[in-house]
This record gives structure tokens, sequence and C-alpha cells, in this order.
């Protein structure tokens, strides 16, 4: 059987971490994107215990000749899986947030996994089971303050999957949001210092129904959908 290969951005912490890891103990080759070198070779380390050799590609995700590089990387190759799971976050309230904030906050959690998905269509496209996974956030669902460029780029990323998914429809690409409520991952301990960690979820959760999704049969999809806690408790 063909190796298969999922490129995940974000893998060096949180949630792509717990990805990676979850692909590779099921026998899946993961390229480890991000911008941290030495947090991709920790990653790659962890995963080489496993018996998989993982691919490490760092780069700036907000930089368009980076992003071309990694197509050029992967050209001729096939990719099986893609997992948009980079991210970045922003507490301020919409008054206080400065032009650049909100250009930052689009290209890294909207404007990336658009062209990501873009660059490797060709690749996705030589695979018999393809799969984009887009880890959103409740936030889509909820009314949060404080989060407006947050918000306006996760909303982003859920019309832009939905759209995709229509489009590569005729072609067995399946496209889906995961949008999980408050996680247990670097990214929310600097966010929310002292938080209650019974109401976040695990990034193996959520791992867990990425492997799901992509052991899909052919041809089978699924809706986008929200993962959190039941000890969650939307704010006002």
């Amino acid at each position: 059987m063909t190796e298969r290969q999922a490129v995940i951005t974000g893998a060096g912490q949180g949630l792509g971490r717990a990805i990676a890891l979850r692909f590779a103990a099921a026998g899946i080759k993961p390229l480890l994107v991000g911008r941290a070198e030495s947090k991709l070779r920790a990653v790659a380390d962890e995963i080489a215990a496993l018996g998989i050799e993982a691919g490490i590609h760092a780069l700036d995700l907000t930089n368009d000749a980076e992003l071309a590089e990694l197509g050029a990387a992967l050209k001729g190759e096939t990719v099986d899986m893609l997992v948009n799971c980079a991210g970045d976050w922003l507490i301020a309230l919409a008054q206080d947030t400065s032009n650049d904030q909100l250009d930052h906050i689009l290209r890294v959690n909207l404007r990336a996994p658009y062209i990501v998905s873009r660059t490797l269509l060709p690749n996705l496209r030589r695979s018999d089971n393809a799969s984009i996974i887009n880890i959103g956030s409740i936030v889509t669902a909820l009314s949060v303050p404080t989060v407006t460029a947050y918000t306006a780029a996760k909303v982003g990323l859920k019309g832009l999957t939905g759209s995709l998914a229509a489009e590569l429809r005729p072609e067995r690409i399946r496209v889906v949001m995961i949008s999980p409520g408050p996680a247990d991952t670097p990214m929310r301990a600097a966010a929310s210092p002292g938080i209650d960690k019974s109401t976040l979820v695990s990034p193996e959760t959520i791992a867990a129904m990425a492997h799901a999704v992509i052991s899909l049969p052919p041809g089978i999809t699924t809706g986008d959908f929200t993962l959190h806690s039941m000890l969650f408790e939307p704010p006002d």
C-alpha cells in the first residue's frame, strides 16, 4: 500500500502537533509546516518514535514567496490530507484594533488557508480519498466580545470551507471545518491564564475527530461541526 501523506500547518505545537501525532500513529506520513523549525523538529522526533519519518517545512504562512516554495517542494507528489491548523489570536475591542493587527489576523487565519489549499490542489487531486480540514473556532457559532478580528477571520474561513467543498465535490475532495471550543493549547493558555482546564477540549480529542473525518470512505463527507466541553459556558 502506498504511504499516505498529510500536510499539517501549525504543526509545531498545540492542535497541529496532536493531529500530526494522531495521523502518524495511524501510519500516515505528516509533513510538518510552521514558523519555528526547532519546534517542528521536536515534533518530528516524537513521530520518529512511532516509526514514521515526518517531513519538515519551516515557513511564514503570511509570505507568498515561501508558500510558493512549499508548492514547488511538493510538485508531483500526492497529498492525501491538508489540515489548515495554524492560527493566531487577538483579544481587543474593535476600537482598539489597529489596521495592522486586523490584517495580520486575517492573513494567518483566513488568507493562508485559502492560498495553501489552492497551492496544494494539484497534489490533492492525485489522491483517491483527499481531505481538506480547516480548524475553525466556536466563535463562528457564538457572538463573543473582544475578538472581532479573530471572529471575522474564522467566519470567513467557514464561508471558504463551504464554498470550496461545493466547488470540489465533483472531484470527491471533501472539505470540512472542525470548530473547537476552548482547547487546552499554548495559545489558549496565553489568552486565558488560569482558565479552568475542565472547560477545555484536549488536543487529542480534536485530533481524533480529524482522523475520523479523513478516514471516511471515498465520496463520503460530513458537515462542519463544533466540539466543546460540556462544562464550557459561553460568555454573555
